[in-house]
């Protein structure tokens, strides 16, 4: 063989060569793909397993947030349940003392109605004693006037009509009863009974009273037309101290004119009506207790047709 030749000869070690390291070549490559792969696999294994992890982590917090709440109101059901059973425990104690209170309560009303029975009967004691020392006093002057003892018919029957004629206007407050004088005559009298506060000869606080008298003239005005009208004040026997009037027949006497006035201001002509004031010396009661002196201090309206 020839020099040339032989350069264009294949030696069969090198090619044998050439073909393992393509082989090795391809294996390695196929190896890296497969790491790759691998690699890429786990990533996402990786990542999938973080993202459950936080999912994990987020519903942790979220059980002891739960938790946490859950403990926050049984404390909170606990300091009530405690809140409470002070509160029975106050209430009970409350309740005790309210019951002794009223323990105390009922004894002294009991002591109290005691001490009123016992004043009531002292009361009734007393005022015996003041009749029994006013029947020995007196003189046979000032006896009350007679009421309601030989009554004719006739006048009791304008009694009665007075009455009905009275509560027509709305007046039931002023009692309507039968005076004798001390001439025997018998009239019926319209009573105004201690309406006039003490030593005084005004009515402006007495709207009661007010309103009764208002009522009485216009009664007579509409039922009692051209009437004669008298009006008699009268006072208790204590003498006048502290009073303008000086005596009581002038305060008596104060006291008609105001009716009077009042019956003229509810249309009750001037001319119709005569005020007397008579003092103490026509007293109701005799005596000086306060019964008596109540029931003499008075105004009595006499209506008498003409």
């Amino acid at each position: 063989m020839s020099a040339s030749a032989a350069r264009h000869t294949v030696s069969p070690v090198p090619a044998l060569a050439l073909l393992g390291g393509a082989l090795l070549l391809g294996l390695t490559g196929c190896a890296r793909s497969r790491t790759v792969d691998r690699a890429k696999v786990l990533e996402a294994e990786n990542i999938n397993y973080r993202q459950k992890s936080r999912a994990l982590e987020g519903q942790l917090r979220q059980a002891h947030a739960a938790q946490d709440e859950a403990l926050a109101r049984e404390q909170q059901i606990q300091h009530e349940i405690a809140v409470l059973r002070d509160e029975a425990k106050a209430g009970a104690e409350a309740r005790g003392r309210l019951a002794g209170v009223q323990g105390q309560i009922e004894a002294e009303r009991e002591q109290r109605e005691e001490l009123e029975s016992e004043l009531s009967a002292a009361r009734a004691r007393l005022a015996e004693l003041e009749k029994g020392r006013a029947r020995a006093t007196a003189p046979a002057a000032a006896a009350p006037p007679e009421t309601y003892r030989g009554v004719s018919p006739e006048l009791e029957a304008m009694r009665r009509d007075l009455q009905q004629n009275l509560a027509h206007f709305n007046v039931k407050s002023l009692p309507v009863e039968i005076r004798t004088d001390r001439n025997g005559e018998q009239r019926v009298a319209i009573v105004l009974p201690d309406a006039f506060p003490s030593g005084k000869a005004t009515l402006a606080y007495n709207s009661q009273a007010v309103a009764a008298v208002m009522g009485v003239g216009q009664m007579i005005k509409s039922q009692y037309p051209g009437s004669r009208v008298m009006v008699h004040g009268h006072t208790d026997s204590d003498p006048i101290r502290k009073s303008d009037w000086g005596t009581n027949e002038r305060l008596s006497e104060a006291r008609a004119t105001a009716v009077r006035s009042l019956l003229e201001s509810a249309g009750v002509s001037g001319g119709q009506i005569v005020a007397q004031g008579l003092g103490a010396a026509q007293p109701l009661e005799a005596g000086n207790t306060t019964r008596a002196k109540s029931r003499n201090r008075r105004v009595e309206i006499f209506i008498s047709p003409r």
